[in-house]
């Protein structure tokens, strides 16, 4: 919905915003994280905030498929490295071969498209960062609904006040977009808004359950799905390099279930 649209701006405030209702009813239903998980909420909500800024000005530079795989494909080696140090989270053999498998084929599609394409070099620096700040906000979650023990409540509350803030960068930046997104943003509000929320929640709750970095390793096979839908919908060609970048992604999650 971001990608193709030609008010970047507004839909993404419309996707941010559309969070808070399904952000309210997880909340309302889960309660509210323990006072230990509160500083992990704040940092997270900010990071998240930041993303969402770095992702914008990444879309306005470059196509989905130059900026997703990078963004997505850097944030997985920098988890493994913090959450092995940091946190204790042990990985196998398998597990650390399908993470980097994963990982480097993402990049190094995201390098060879925006190569042939000649793509601005601040797209790819705007999509770098964007894989920094994921990596970021993932560490500071994962972590963090261990602390809480409510995943449920503690993306909510992460997603209200990073929706909060949006609202106050909006206010002070792009106050004209407030009744654009009544007008024009409805449809994103509630289909990208929720749907983005709902993958998320699921997201931090598998942290529960599972090292962080494989969590978040399989969580970047969306780009399965990314490079089906801009076939489908943004009439992106499905290229040789396409199906092999599929079949790779596909051999680094069947070591990582090897193992699991």
């Amino acid at each position: 919905m971001l990608r193709r649209s030609s008010d970047k701006l507004l839909n993404m405030s419309a996707i941010v915003l559309g969070h808070l209702p399904l952000g309210i009813v997880g909340l309302s239903f889960f309660g509210i994280p323990n006072l230990q998980s509160l500083k992990f909420i704040l940092a997270s909500s900010l990071l998240h905030f930041s993303y969402q800024l770095v992702l914008l000005n990444a879309y306005r530079q470059s196509e989905l498929s130059q900026v997703y795989p990078i963004a997505r494909g850097l944030s997985p080696p920098i988890i493994v490295l913090v959450s092995t140090i940091f946190i204790g989270d042990q990985l196998s053999g398998y597990e650390l071969l399908g993470v980097l498998c994963v990982s480097i084929v993402l990049i190094a599609y995201g390098i060879k498209i925006s190569l042939a394409s000649n793509a601005s070099i601040k797209g790819f620096f705007f999509a770098a960062s964007a894989g920094g700040f994921i990596a970021s906000y993932s560490l500071l979650d994962g972590y963090g609904v261990r602390i809480a023990q409510n995943a449920i409540g503690f993306y909510s509350a992460v997603t209200i006040i990073n929706g909060l803030i949006f609202c106050l960068f909006l206010f002070i930046f792009s106050k004209e977009t407030f009744p654009r997104l009544i007008l024009q943003g409805q449809k994103t509000f509630w289909i990208g808004g929720s749907a983005s929320y709902v993958a998320y929640a699921i997201v931090v709750w598998a942290c529960l359950h599972l090292p962080i970095s494989v969590v978040y390793t399989l969580r970047e096979t969306s780009i399965l799905f990314a490079v089906l839908l801009a076939t489908l919908f943004l009439k992106e060609k499905l290229t040789v390099s396409k199906i092999l970048l599929i079949g790779m992604v596909c051999i680094g999650v069947g070591l990582i279930k090897s193992d699991l």
